[in-house]
């Protein structure tokens, strides 16, 4: 991320996370930002640790990719933490351009043994491996910046970050057991 520091702690599990550059710089980006993603970055909850819409804390519940028609959209599901949200998030970006998904491997700088069908030297992050499936962890932070194509928005995780570039997005927080 460009503003947003997400770095594990040297000596002990966890990580510094550090958003104040981003929202020392975040008034300049909004007028550049979609609709939708100025609202959502400008969120006054959003990078506040202490609230139950805060991003932190989420896990990747579901992604749905569609392609309607020539116009490709995308859905997160991110599942609320039980001890801090009252209730997850749906990010529906619109428009989309790029999606990546990096699944990091968590003891070493390697990459993950593959095993099964995908025995290949350059196999895929997602394929299975000898100490279990990848997973990208809890959400750490997130960055959204102006694109040429619309907006950038990148989260990082415990194990592994994803990032989306899109027209615009629209995010959703919503109570368990009700659709968004």
């Amino acid at each position: 991320m460009k503003y947003v520091n997400v770095r594990p702690l040297a000596d002990v599990y966890g990580f510094h996370l550090d958003p104040r550059e981003y929202l020392r710089v975040l008034p300049g980006l909004l007028p550049d930002l979609p609709t939708g993603a100025a609202e959502f970055a400008s969120d006054p909850d959003h990078y506040d640790f202490g609230s139950s819409r805060c991003v932190k804390d989420l896990t990747l519940h579901r992604v749905n990719l569609f392609d309607d028609h020539g116009r490709v959209s995308l859905e997160l599901s991110l599942a609320p933490n039980e001890w801090k949200h009252e209730g997850g998030l749906y990010v529906r970006y619109s428009g989309v351009r790029s999606f990546r998904v990096n699944v990091d491997s968590a003891d070493s700088a390697e990459p993950p043994e593959a095993v099964g069908f995908a025995e290949v030297a350059d196999a895929s992050p997602f394929t299975e491996r000898a100490d279990g499936p990848p997973r990208l962890g809890d959400l750490q932070l997130d960055e959204l910046l102006p694109h040429p194509q619309g907006v950038s928005h990148e989260i990082t995780f415990t194990e592994g970050s994803l990032l989306v570039v899109s027209a615009d997005l629209v995010a959703r927080w919503h109570r368990p057991g009700l659709s968004p």
